[in-house]
């Protein structure tokens, strides 16, 4: 373990075991085994108590920090609370908040990071498995002995998220003892892919049942890349929609902004902000906006 899991499980150790004994982290424990992360529940749930406790000081830190500084958005950007102008009680609850935010706010992200990456590696094998088991059909039809079709996978370098699972496959016929059979029902049950997790199961069918294991593997690879061109379809014209939102929301909203906000500044019908604010707030919102997409096209690049 890294330094900083044994510091962890060296200050909440106890604690996480104690939670975990008591049913608490079921599903966390599931997403971890499912993402292939290598660390156990006791010592990921310790790393999250800790960090926590470490995001408490921080917090303390930062309302401290803006207790006595305060923020502009035109220059000199900070200055010095004058406590003879500002009521330090009224300072204190606008600030506050930043001791249980921070906290809060990195429990949430730890305890909701292994499900976000095992949705990323979902999505990862279910670009590559109609692709890799077209490979694994032309490897069946040569009849060799059906664990090496999965030995060759693992030793490629073509899909390299199916080659994972396939380790992992092999890992339990030679380190664990298991049987073909027995390990592709354990590999498909902490499989995060439930088209990977099929097709594991219906080999290890198959198998049993003596049937022909390269004309499943044909009937299967069929099956997912008919899928395949449906989902990639419907991603294309996602995308076009996306880009036609794009062109109205980056390119035209943000003109007729400005010139709204300018407009009514002029008139001083509520708003008293300088032209720099103004390009300020307008210049953030198309940032934002652009972050937003690109999430979006990243998160979609794959079935594009």
């Amino acid at each position: 373990p890294r330094g900083y899991v044994k510091i962890s499980n060296k200050f909440f150790g106890n604690s996480a075991s104690n939670m975990l004994a008591k049913g608490y982290f079921r599903r966390l424990g599931e997403d971890l085994r499912k993402s292939n992360f290598t660390l156990l529940t006791k010592s990921y749930v310790s790393i999250m108590f800790f960090t926590t406790f470490l995001a408490g000081f921080a917090g303390i830190f930062m309302a401290v920090l803006f207790m006595f500084v305060g923020v502009l958005l035109e220059p000199p950007y900070f200055y010095m609370i004058d406590f003879s102008k500002v009521d330090p009680i009224i300072r204190l609850l606008k600030i506050v908040w930043f001791i249980p935010a921070m906290p809060l706010l990195t429990y949430l992200v730890l305890y909701f990071y292994p499900s976000a990456e095992k949705s990323s590696l979902r999505g990862n094998l279910d670009y590559e498995l109609p692709f890799a088991t077209i490979q694994m059909s032309a490897i069946a039809g040569a009849d060799i002995e059906p664990s090496n079709i999965f030995r060759i996978i693992a030793l490629s370098k073509e899909y390299p998220n199916v080659r994972n699972e396939s380790k992992k496959l092999m890992n339990q016929i030679n380190l664990y003892g298991y049987d073909l059979t027995s390990a592709l029902r354990n590999v498909a049950s902490i499989s995060p892919s439930k088209g990977w997790a099929e097709l594991l199961n219906g080999l290890s069918t198959t198998i049993r049942s003596g049937g022909d294991l390269a004309k499943f593997l044909s009937k299967k690879a069929e099956s997912l890349l008919f899928q395949y061109r449906l989902d990639r379809e419907k991603a294309i014209k996602s995308a076009e929609t996306f880009m036609d939102i794009y062109i109205s929301v980056v390119i035209a909203a943000p003109m007729m902004m400005m010139l709204l906000l300018i407009m009514i500044n002029i008139s001083n019908l509520g708003f008293n902000l300088p032209t720099s604010v103004l390009t300020i707030i307008v210049v953030s919102v198309v940032a934002l906006i652009n972050v937003i997409f690109l999430v979006f096209l990243h998160l979609n690049q794959k079935k594009i």
